[in-house]
């Protein structure tokens, strides 16, 4: 199940090192905390007990519209008195890592409770197998606690999916099945001329590209593990809406206009991380002459505008704070595109500013030298496990 390396530059011995040693302290860490944390989100489930009140409501409410990014200028300690919960993302996240890691009997013991949590944690707001956010979120009380999202359910499928040899193969097609039918039947799907949009999550019509194009790579991987040409088909209608609502510079907006919702023009370095990982994935086999035309326009703009040395650009405008989620994002884009040497600078990036050490990742690095210390399950910590463990089995195979 190893990713290979494939070309580039020759790997940082002493990094690869740093990272390998990272990764079984985050391992174990996750390991011990019973896959539980604490979520940057947490803060909405604040915002929306007071959203009603008077004077707090409107206040909390215009910060988060008007301070971006709204939660690094949060304190630690305001984060953290939060008790810490199970958060599906997470799980899938890390079930992804124990997958690209060689097969032992910690990784199938790791992947076997994995699995179990992930079992129950589906949300009781879904017919078949959809997860989401344990909390509120979104706002003044925008999504209830397990609220079931497409971009929440690929992630956990992925890591199914990842893992699948670690596993019983026939439990986990099963629940893949399910959350399949969950994103087609409960979240929809629009059928339009210029491509299909796979819906954010239930009730939510607008097209989002970045979670409809992450839905549709994933569904490009279990129609070879299910036998069903349909979701081979839809994937490849997923990424065609991508190539008709790029930019002409090559960036693509959060999601366009559609029915009653208007466009949201935001323009992100992860978001199109997600893009640009999915629709490689999906094109490595149907080699689409458009879609690889896509790929490379939208690499070049990623480059060019979200990409700052070593760094991830919180959006085109605006570098600093840098994320940690970002920056693992970040090291999976590049080397998905096979710029090993993009990779390698955002790994060392991410250990000189965000590894603390016993396996914890920082939140955020300020451009004065400063941090925000707090360390999240589902933010932090498990992105950057999947991220790491790709970096090693990518960089050097015998590594991971």
């Amino acid at each position: 199940m190893k990713q290979q390396r494939v070309g580039g530059p020759a790997p940082d011995a002493e990094l690869l090192k740093r990272v390998g040693e990272a990764v079984v302290c985050l391992g174990n860490w996750l390991e011990r905390q019973g896959y539980a944390g604490n979520d940057p989100y947490q803060l909405d489930h604040l915002i929306s007990r007071v959203g009603d009140r008077p004077l707090i409501g409107p206040l909390m409410g215009f910060a988060r519209r008007v301070l971006k990014p709204y939660h690094a200028l949060i304190p630690k300690r305001l984060f953290q008195a939060a008790p810490a919960t199970v958060i599906p993302q997470a799980l899938g996240d890390a079930l992804s890592g124990e997958g690209l890691l060689p097969v032992s009997e910690q990784t199938r013991r790791r992947a076997e409770r994995l699995f179990g949590l992930i079992r129950q944690s589906r949300s009781p707001l879904a017919q078949n197998a959809g997860w989401g956010l344990p909390f509120y979120w979104g706002g003044t009380a925008k999504h209830p606690p397990h609220w079931p999202a497409t971009i929440t359910t690929t992630i956990v499928l992925q890591g199914l999916l990842d893992a699948l040899h670690l596993l019983d193969r026939d439990e986990v097609l099963a629940l893949v099945e399910s959350g399949v039918r969950f994103m087609v039947d409960e979240c929809g799907v629009a059928e339009l001329p210029e491509g299909d949009c796979i819906f954010y999550g239930p009730k939510d019509t607008r097209l989002i590209l970045n979670a409809s194009i992450a839905a549709g790579a994933m569904m490009a991987r279990a129609a070879v593990e299910l036998q069903r040409d349909d979701l081979a088909a839809l994937a490849a209608r997923t990424a065609q809406l991508l190539v008709h609502h790029q930019n002409p510079d090559g960036s693509w907006y959060y999601s366009p206009a559609y029915r009653e919702h208007a466009v949201d023009t935001i323009i992100d370095g992860r978001h199109t991380g997600y893009i640009l990982e999915a629709l490689i994935a999906i094109n490595a086999e149907r080699q689409d002459a458009g879609v690889a035309e896509a790929i490379e326009r939208g690499w070049a703009y990623s480059k060019e505008h979200l990409i700052d040395g070593e760094k991830p650009r919180w959006s085109p405008d605006q570098t600093w704070p840098v994320d940690a989620h970002d920056v693992a994002q970040a090291i999976m884009t590049a080397l998905v595109y096979g710029d090993h040497d993009l990779a390698q600078r955002h790994m060392a990036f991410a250990m000189d500013r965000f590894y603390a050490g016993d396996g914890k990742f920082r939140y955020k690095a300020f451009e004065n030298g400063d941090s925000n210390n707090a360390v999240f399950i589902r933010w932090t910590q498990a992105p950057m496990y999947k991220a790491m463990v790709r970096y090693l089995a990518m960089s050097a195979p015998d590594a991971a």
